[in-house]
């Protein structure tokens, strides 16, 4: 979550599950398509269906553009690190496989 959405968090949170009105707050999404990493959305353009369904994952939520940006490039970043590839799957595996280590 970029820094300037985290002092709302429980605010910008409820107001997208409600379907409020938003303004100038994005989300990350996994790709529509097969040509991104991931994807930078408008909060206003989110359908109700989307908001509605239980599988619509949020990766992460910026206020303005230029911060949403910034949360796509660190996230872009640690999967790299993590991975030495661009892969969404493969990243979550990792972070799975890091968050068994430190429950033990």
């Amino acid at each position: 979550m970029g820094d300037r959405a985290l002092k709302n968090r429980a605010k910008v949170l409820m107001g997208i599950r409600e379907g409020r009105t938003i303004p100038d707050t994005y989300v990350i999404t996994l790709p529509e398509s097969g040509n991104h990493i991931l994807d930078i959305r408008p909060v206003l353009l989110l359908t109700e269906k989307e908001r509605e369904d239980e599988g619509f994952l949020i990766l992460g939520v910026a206020k303005g553009y230029g911060e949403a940006g910034e949360v796509v490039r660190s996230m872009v970043d640690d999967m790299y690190r993590a991975t030495g590839a661009f892969d969404w799957n493969a990243y979550m595996g990792y972070l799975d496989a890091a968050d068994q280590r430190d429950d033990t």
